[in-house]
């Protein structure tokens, strides 16, 4: 009785099997314990086949947390004001909630990917950064926020947003986290 056969799959479906599998580690908790070894065996690969998708884990770590960034911008979409009337105020709480939710329904993969020895080696840029400094620059060419200084304010916002979602994740009550949020958003942003 030989090895059973290895079904043949095309290379992008190969290469999302190793990912999806390193995604199952991390969010099972395995963080910075995961190695190559753990991927190829949880996907059910040679170690070979990594090595030609992803030249170090490193590789595929920034693959994951690039689908990680990719999923929250696909899930949570900034409108404009072509689709009609935008609540500005409203859209940044929405938002900040949604990466609240997003942070903790993917909390061990995001541990790896944004918060580990890794994230030293290849930080990330500043994407949400850009992202809620876009979103505070619309709502001001709307006349929905105050004068702030966009990038500075979006880093300090960015900064609470992250801590609310780090505390909700400690244990801290979600709903006082999230009112006390959404009211700090609210008056840093006021018109």
């Amino acid at each position: 009785m030989g090895k059973p056969l290895r079904r043949r799959l095309k290379p992008e479906a190969r290469k999302l099997e190793i990912v999806e599998a390193a995604e199952r580690l991390l969010q099972a908790g395995g963080g910075a314990r995961v190695r190559v070894e753990d991927v190829v065996r949880e996907a059910g690969v040679a170690k070979g086949t990594f090595f030609l998708y992803f030249p170090t884990l490193d590789d595929l770590l920034e693959t994951i947390r690039t689908r990680i960034v990719s999923e929250f911008d696909m899930a949570n979409p900034l409108p404009t004001e072509v689709e009609g009337p935008v609540d500005w105020p409203m859209l940044v709480e929405s938002q900040a909630l949604a990466f609240i939710e997003f942070t903790l329904s993917r909390r061990g993969v995001g541990e790896a990917v944004f918060h580990s020895d890794f994230a030293e080696r290849r930080p990330l840029a500043d994407h949400a950064i850009h992202r809620l400094t876009a979103v505070i620059r619309a709502g001001q060419e709307a006349e929905a926020f105050g004068p702030v200084d966009a990038e500075p304010t979006a880093r300090l916002l960015y900064a609470a947003i992250h801590e609310a979602a780090d505390a909700v994740a400690a244990g801290v009550d979600r709903i006082a986290m999230q009112g006390a949020l959404q009211s700090l958003l609210r008056r840093t942003l006021a018109h």
